[in-house]
């Protein structure tokens, strides 16, 4: 797993380039004034006692009252703590106010996503909001849905379809078809999901790698990945059956029977 850079984090985390300079500065040198600081960092003492002031209230520094006012960093662990919870705080009430500018459904629409988190996210929210009924089909480690899987298997009792000719793992949580080839050296490159016979999503990497998707409720974009999912486990069920010599009385010798990536 490749490590974010601390200045990204700390980024994305709200500080400004000065307030990282001198939260860390802090936190190597303990306590200091903002002249102290200003001679650390070499950054004007006007911009540090601004910074400063702003960091206060923030609660990233704490001021400490003497004849001449000094700082603290605030202890890591509780400033993200607070971060967290400032996050959480915000996220829930801005989902909640957000509401009223989301459509209800996708009725007869697309959208388009782009990015392999954004999708995941995606389906994880159509798998929260299954009601009865899902089919998924993919050649990636079902790892990351582990959450949504055990939520519909677990407390929901929701039946989930999975299909794939890979190893996928999570068998005790889903109703799992599969090929059982080894996934470790595999690169993902589809998923589909139905959920309620109502929404359908389908996603995989276009030419430069890039995870791109479509997700609607269109009826006949639904029909025809449900009909894909379930063609599949019918094949399977038929190979098992009948032995992989099947596969040669069905093909009808089209461009993509012939591609070199089957």
């Amino acid at each position: 797993m490749n490590q974010i850079p601390l200045p990204e984090c700390l980024s994305v985390l709200g500080f400004s380039e000065l307030e990282q300079k001198i939260y860390l500065a802090l936190l190597r040198g303990g306590t200091m004034s903002a002249y102290q600081i200003a001679k650390k960092i070499d950054i004007s003492r006007p911009s540090v006692y601004h910074a400063l002031e702003q960091m206060t209230e923030k609660g990233m520094t704490a001021l400490i009252p003497n004849d001449t006012a000094l700082y603290a960093a605030q202890p890591p662990a509780l400033l993200l703590r607070k971060l967290r919870e400032d996050f959480t705080r915000n996220a829930d009430a801005a989902e909640e106010l957000l509401r009223e500018y989301t459509p209800p459904a996708f009725n007869e629409q697309y959208a388009n996503l782009t990015g392999y988190e954004i999708i995941l996210q995606k389906v994880k929210e159509i798998m929260r909001n299954t009601r009865t009924e899902i089919y998924l089909n993919t050649d990636m480690p079902l790892s990351p849905l582990q959450e949504e899987l055990q939520l519909l298997h677990n407390e929901k009792n929701i039946r989930t379809v999975v299909y794939s000719f890979y190893q996928v793992g999570c068998e005790d949580l889903c109703e799992l078809y599969s090929h059982d080839r080894p996934i470790q050296e595999h690169e993902p490159s589809r998923l589909m999901v139905v959920s309620d016979n109502e929404t359908a999503l389908i996603a995989g990497p276009d030419s430069q790698g890039v995870w791109q998707a479509s997700v609607s409720g269109n009826r006949l974009f639904v029909k025809v990945i449900s009909e894909h999912i379930h063609n599949d486990i019918y094949l399977l069920k038929l190979r098992n059956r009948y032995g992989r010599e099947i596969y040669n009385h069905l093909h009808i010798s089209t461009l993509y029977e012939n591609r070199q990536d089957l």
